[in-house]
């Protein structure tokens, strides 16, 4: 130990001033000074008697050094105070693009409204905060109602009281406690059934068929409640009906969402063609507008009449400009969560329409004119497929990504066409 504890001082010694002097050079020369001192490395000026010791440890201190330099580079930085949790399943095409020729993309917008219809044709609701999925907003149209004789859906289309039935999210008690139950009731009467708005397999496998029904000519499969839940349905209708709840086989997004034009399958419950509608207040302030010039004594429309999901304000002194967005992000923060959802949709087509919103939803009663005939006048904007007769109002989304979704959430356009065709044009060349 006598002679090992000079030797070992003087190694440490060398090596800490080699270490030294190696951390100077790299902060003023970078990291190839260290293959510069190897290179150059001279054997006969070292002291022998220390060569074993200070080697060693000069080499240790050097392949240290260049794992620290190394992780630093690799090593990303801390996440810094506030939002720091992102939802990313955007892909490479997320990106603004602005082309030439196209339509002007339009300043960021608000959203204003969002709604649910968890009942196709029935009445839906209002909420402050929800998830889009890429089977459209959560629980819509996850159910429909059938006629029992031949397991056809029903349609506000051909009868117009179905606006009458009214849902809400309730909580569950007794058997059901702590399940988000679906309540569904006749408007202006006593008479309401619930169901959980989230049924398990094993409650569906008791208390439901999976059955084959139809919709638009198109079979798929759904669970056919029981008596104890169409009974008072049956009586309203004066028919046998059926609650169905959408069936674990795909049923694939239409029109210019179906494969061939939008480029892959994408399953949904129970909407007519498509995910998910948008609509802006600004479009439905200019009908309003008009039709109040045409009739003074006209009611205000309410854009529940056009049943869409998400409502976003839009501007005043532009409204329809909708009609030109091809793909739109959605921005929801939320501070509690420290999270920031950015949700993608690929804008395939307008929505061309039937005669639907001339049902007043407070009252079934059909319009026998507006606001179709006002439509018919201004809004034949489509050229593709059935659109060139029919009018136009909101515009039909495909979800590219899930997400949280709130009202106050920004909508921002990230690309514009003025090449939509209803049913005929790719999404891929517009």
């Amino acid at each position: 130990m006598g002679s090992t504890g000079p030797a070992l001082m003087r190694a440490l010694n060398d090596v800490a001033d080699a270490a030294a002097g190696l951390v100077t050079d790299v902060r003023q020369h970078g990291f190839g000074v260290i293959i510069d001192r190897i290179r150059n490395f001279d054997p006969s000026e070292m002291d022998m008697p220390t060569v074993n010791l200070s080697l060693i440890l000069l080499l240790t201190v050097i392949l240290g050094f260049t794992v620290i330099i190394v992780l630093a580079q690799v090593t990303p930085d801390p996440p810094t105070p506030g939002i720091h949790r992102e939802n990313r399943a955007l892909g490479e095409s997320s990106a603004p693009l602005i082309k030439e020729g196209a339509p002007p993309i339009p300043p960021k917008t608000e959203i204003v409204s969002l709604r649910v219809y968890p009942i196709k044709s029935c009445r839906g609701f209002e909420v402050e905060h929800t998830r889009i999925r890429k089977a459209g907003l959560t629980l819509d149209r996850n159910w429909m109602f059938v006629s029992k004789k031949d397991m056809n859906f029903m349609t506000i289309r051909t009868d117009s009281s179905m606006t009458l039935i009214d849902t809400t999210i309730t909580e569950g008690t007794e058997k059901y406690q702590g399940q988000q139950m679906l309540k569904i009731s006749i408007h202006g009467t006593e008479n309401s059934v619930e169901v959980p708005a989230f049924p398990s397999p094993e409650w569906l496998k008791e208390k439901t068929k999976l059955e084959e029904v139809e919709i638009w000519e198109e079979k798929t499969d759904g669970y056919v409640y029981g008596e104890e839940v169409n009974k008072i349905f049956t009586d309203y209708f004066k028919k046998d009906v059926a609650l169905v709840y959408k069936g674990p086989q795909a049923r694939m997004i239409n029109v210019n969402g179906k494969k061939d034009l939008y480029g892959k399958d994408v399953p949904h419950h129970f909407a007519d063609v498509m995910s998910l509608q948008i609509a802006s207040e600004a479009s439905i302030k200019d009908l309003n507008r008009r039709l109040k010039e045409k009739d003074p004594k006209s009611d205000e429309l309410t854009i529940e009449r056009f049943r869409p999901n998400i409502i976003v304000k839009g501007r005043d002194d532009h409204p329809w400009e909708e009609d030109t967005w091809k793909r739109v992000r959605i921005l929801t923060t939320i501070p509690s969560e420290e999270a920031l959802y950015k949700i993608d949709l690929d804008v395939v087509a307008r929505c061309a329409r039937c005669q639907v919103p001339n049902v007043n939803p407070n009252t079934a009663e059909k319009h026998v004119k507006e606001p179709w005939e006002e439509l018919m006048k201004f809004r034949r904007v489509d050229k593709g497929s059935v659109a060139k007769y029919k009018p136009c109002f909101g515009m039909l989304c495909v979800p590219k990504n899930d997400g949280r979704i709130v009202v106050g959430a920004r909508l921002e356009v990230l690309e514009t066409t003025d090449k939509h065709l209803y049913n005929t044009a790719r999404f891929d060349e517009l």
